[in-house]
């Protein structure tokens, strides 16, 4: 934990030292969130009836989507981006010489990215709050853990991602081919029941799609569990065996 702490430390102690980039990375998020406001206004009419199941409302479904969306991509690039930063420093073969155990070294490498996620994360609730979403602060516990679940399925993504830079000195087109397919197959601008016929059976291998689903009727529409546990469940499935191929291909990598 101490070695963690202290990479994430050092890491924080260089983004502050760019206060200029941390405050436009804030101030994008107003950018951000006002257009999808007044956006999702003028298409509620066409799109309420289709997302009836989630959250009925376009601006809060979007802003889930967005937000779910926002930390798989951190998942996705994190540890790939940490390793590639290693390798160019010439800091990584240092960080392995020491005594610190793997985990507590990756967990350190990439715990600013989540956490920093996270800030902005929160900032885009409160404003999506004060601008009229309304979350069931009561499933807020299971809406975390269903986070939590996406987040894990999509690491192990980065986990393959960052051995194909330890193998290779590249990730290829694994990380855009996976945000793309997801961002466009997992429900997060739109429902996935809006995609044509001939590729929506596509989005049932995307573990977004059910974890959007889940995250939305817990979170939007405070359903109990027992209503998402389908959902909830498939997804525990693929980001176990997900996190099985990450991990296996991040030892082969290190080896």
């Amino acid at each position: 934990m101490r070695e963690t702490l202290a990479l994430m430390r050092a890491s924080w102690l260089t983004a502050t030292s760019y206060r200029l980039g941390m405050l436009m990375s804030i101030g994008g998020l107003v950018v951000t969130i006002l257009p999808m406001y007044f956006v999702a206004g003028a298409l509620q009419p066409v799109i309420a009836e289709r997302i009836t199941n989630e959250g009925g409302h376009y601006f809060g479904f979007l802003v889930v989507g967005v937000l779910a969306f926002s930390f798989l991509s951190t998942a996705v690039n994190a540890v790939s981006g940490a390793v590639a930063t290693g390798i160019g420093t010439g800091t990584l073969e240092a960080m392995l010489s020491t005594r610190a155990r793997l985990v507590s070294l990756i967990a350190g490498l990439v715990g600013y990215a989540f956490t920093w996620t996270a800030v902005r994360g929160a900032l885009t609730i409160v404003m999506a709050v004060l601008l009229g979403v309304r979350l069931s602060a009561a499933h807020s516990g299971l809406a975390v853990l269903i986070l939590a679940l996406i987040i894990a399925a999509y690491f192990a993504v980065g986990l393959m991602a960052a051995a194909m830079i330890l193998a290779f000195r590249t990730t290829g087109p694994l990380p855009q081919a996976v945000l793309l397919l997801s961002g466009l197959l997992g429900g997060v601008y739109y429902p996935t029941s809006v995609i044509p016929s001939w590729i929506q059976s596509l989005s049932s291998v995307v573990p977004l799609t059910y974890g959007l689903r889940a995250l939305r009727r817990v979170w939007l529409d405070g359903v109990a569990f027992r209503e998402v546990l389908p959902d909830v469940l498939t997804l525990a499935a693929m980001a176990a065996v997900l996190l099985v191929m990450g991990v296996g291909a991040f030892v082969i990598g290190m080896r």
